[in-house]
């Protein structure tokens, strides 16, 4: 009998699609988004899928699902009503923050805004010391007293982040079971469970963003749950988190904030995928959608991973895949600022009105506009979703860019080509260069609807020598989706000096989180060599403020392993900072353990290739100032083996590729298109 894996990326423009039976047969679908209610495109498509594939629902077995639902209520301010309960002296950690700039040389730069009215950060007597020992007793009174002040703000959600709770949680434990107790519909969020770690601003940011997300979240997950059995989907509902893992939606619920990068996170998946079937070991994974273009990097075959992200400018201190965000996207409107300079985003068109070609009421011109107008994406490429309308981008890009400008149509156009691009640049250098990477050394990856249009010129400005654009660019989240585990992760503050003798005392320590992420994982319905484990620790020069964080041997812990790990922090530092202190003493700061619950894997096979290669026809696109004719090709004709060399348009569902002048590409065995660029 075949099964089914429906995996189901929600963007802004669109909700994307993609179906795997055990068969390793493919299925990609693609549905504007409804951002008022990402649900009803999630189910539409859901229904198209089973009509036109003639499948009964009850054959989905696995479905995991991105969602922007608790991103766009951080971004936006839209979350639930709430209150902050914390340590009294300690109300205004929130509103202090940090002293950094997060531009070191704009001095006019603004905070963001507080997520809660400072009249909402309430105070409560008790106090638990450094070494967890209790200074101050949390009294009966005193749980009384915020009950009834909870009681009278009315709130949602009530997020509580106690000082030192990290190293002894009694006391946030107590006040959360009180007010659940009697008020049952209240929402609680305590640190000591979403993020037990020192630090307090970042730890009552992570407490205060879970709690603001959290009522939406449950209600967006528990609809969706609903309404999937009444279509008659009876698989467990999985959620992709900021870590590249999955969740089950009871969890997401919960901890709504490790879903903060749901999305993005399926695009990353897909990268590591790729780098391991095909030998490409250094990629920079770009997702280009119509809103958005997310920008990370893969080293040797492995993710990168951040415990300092953070979502609109808000501290968000759990494990994430470093991905760095910019508003550069098909959808990004073009516009002109008060010095007369092009500008390009961030704010987007969105799928509704979206760009001016989409012929929905969109007046401002887009990066896709200019796109169309350049003939680089033609009237019927979006075939099945829209059909564009050129002659609506040239009023709009002329209008508000040409004319004002004493430009063309088409030079205003490939100024906006130009200025996107640069900024996307600059974006792929804050994950690479400025990370001690050298872009020559990788190879770059783009994806989304709009990525693999800018993909040469972006290689060429960077120095990249060669692109991999994956069989189904435009739904490549989705399908990177289909390869996520559960994941669970767990830390634990732990300041110890590195030093040889201390290694009794770390394992010890890490068979805490150990019986912990094996508990859980056993009640979720994985055992034996289903449940993977590693281990990490974050580890710094004594005085340092910062950490980075390195793996550790899985099995106990014995001297030499400690001098080995002391070895290989010097080399990370060195490369991260460009020195290294090999005589200082160093310390353990914070131990992390992932604990991955492996899902089955349905085999996958190119379904790209039926040994046609004829030129479908003829496209005149705008290259460099001049017009070109130049011949486009039908990506499921295309087989392993073929080559060609630029300029060629390459079209299929979801995207179009453009290669230009100079590069010559193939198609490799697993279906990928590999362009080697001509770089400058």
């Amino acid at each position: 009998m075949t099964t089914y894996k429906l995996a189901i990326d929600t963007g802004g423009t669109f909700t994307d699609f993609c179906l795997l039976g055990n068969n390793g047969e493919l299925y990609i679908a693609k549905e504007p988004s409804t951002p008022d209610d990402p649900s009803l495109a999630v189910l539409e498509g859901i229904k198209k899928i089973v009509q036109e594939k003639g499948i009964q629902p009850h054959e989905i077995d696995l479905l995991l699902h991105g969602t922007t639902v608790a991103t766009n209520a951080i971004l936006e301010q839209n979350g639930a009503s709430l209150a902050l309960i914390t340590t009294k002296g300690f109300k205004d950690i929130i509103y202090i923050g940090r002293q950094n700039r997060p531009h070191l040389y704009n001095f006019w730069s603004l905070k963001p805004p507080p997520l809660l009215p400072r009249n909402m950060a309430l105070e409560i007597n008790e106090r638990i010391l450094a070494d967890g020992s209790v200074k101050i007793k949390l009294e009966d009174e005193e749980i009384n007293a915020i009950i009834e002040q909870i009681r009278e703000t009315g709130v949602e959600s009530a997020a509580i982040c106690l000082l030192h709770s990290y190293i002894n949680p009694a006391h946030e434990i107590l006040l959360k079971n009180a007010l659940k107790q009697n008020q049952p519909g209240l929402s609680v969020t305590i640190s000591s469970e979403i993020l037990p770690e020192f630090r307090e601003y970042e730890r009552t940011s992570t407490t205060v963003i879970n709690a603001l997300v959290k009522p939406l979240t449950d209600k967006y997950i528990s609809h969706l749950e609903r309404d999937l059995n009444s279509t008659g989907v009876k698989s467990e509902l999985f959620i992709m988190q900021s870590n590249g893992g999955v969740i089950t939606a009871p969890r997401a619920r919960k901890q709504s904030a490790r879903i903060a990068l749901s999305g993005p996170a399926g695009g990353v998946l897909a990268g590591i995928h790729l780098a391991r079937s095909t030998g490409h070991k250094n990629l920079i994974t770009a997702d280009m959608g119509g809103t958005s273009m997310d920008i990370s990097l893969i080293h040797n075959g492995e993710l990168r991973f951040t415990t300092e992200g953070a979502i609109g400018g808000y501290p968000l201190r759990l494990p994430m895949l470093d991905i760095h965000t910019i508003g550069a996207g098909g959808g990004s409107i073009a516009w002109i600022d008060a010095g007369s300079a092009l500008r390009v985003g961030p704010k987007s068109a969105g799928s509704v009105p979206g760009p001016a070609c989409y012929d929905l009421g969109g007046q401002e011109p887009t990066v896709t506009d200019a796109n169309v107008l350049l003939g680089r994406l033609s009237p019927t490429d979006l075939a099945g979703l829209k059909t564009l309308k050129p002659e609506l981008s040239a009023r709009s890009i002329s209008e508000k860019i040409g004319k004002p400008l004493g430009l063309t149509t088409e030079e205003a156009s490939e100024g906006i080509i130009r200025v996107v691009n640069a900024s996307m640049v600059r974006a792929m250098r804050v994950v690479s260069v400025q990370k001690g990477f050298d872009t020559r050394d990788f190879t770059l990856v783009p994806f989304g609807g709009a990525g693999p249009l800018h993909a040469v010129e972006l290689a060429r400005e960077l120095g990249i020598p060669r692109i991999l654009l994956p069989p189904y660019p435009g739904v490549t989240s989705a399908w990177g989706m289909l390869s996520a585990d559960v994941r669970h992760d767990y830390s634990l503050t732990c300041f110890v000096n590195l030093i040889p003798d201390i290694y009794a005392e770390i394992n010890s320590k890490f068979e805490q989180l150990i019986e912990q992420g094996q508990k859980e994982l056993g009640q979720e319905g994985f055992t034996g060599p289903e449940i993977i484990l590693a281990r990490f620790m974050d580890i710094r020069y004594k005085g340092q403020s910062y950490e980075l964080t390195l793996s550790i041997p899985g099995n106990s812990l014995i001297e030499e392993d400690i001098r080995i790990i002391s070895r290989r922090f010097h080399r990370l530092h060195q490369q991260y900072y460009g020195y290294c202190r090999e005589n200082a003493p160093m310390e353990i700061v914070t131990l992390r353990l992932v604990a991955t619950g492996v899902l089955p894997k349905i085999p996958s096979r190119t379904q790209l290739g039926n040994n046609n290669t004829n030129i479908s026809g003829t496209r005149r696109v705008y290259l460099s100032g001049s017009y070109h004719e130049i011949p486009v090709y039908a990506r499921q004709d295309i087989s392993p083996g073929f080559r060609f060399e630029g300029p060629t348009v390459i079209t299929q569902a979801g995207s179009t590729i453009l290669i230009w002048p100079g590069d010559h590409a193939r198609c490799d065995r697993w279906g990928n298109i590999v362009i080697e660029t001509k770089v400058q």
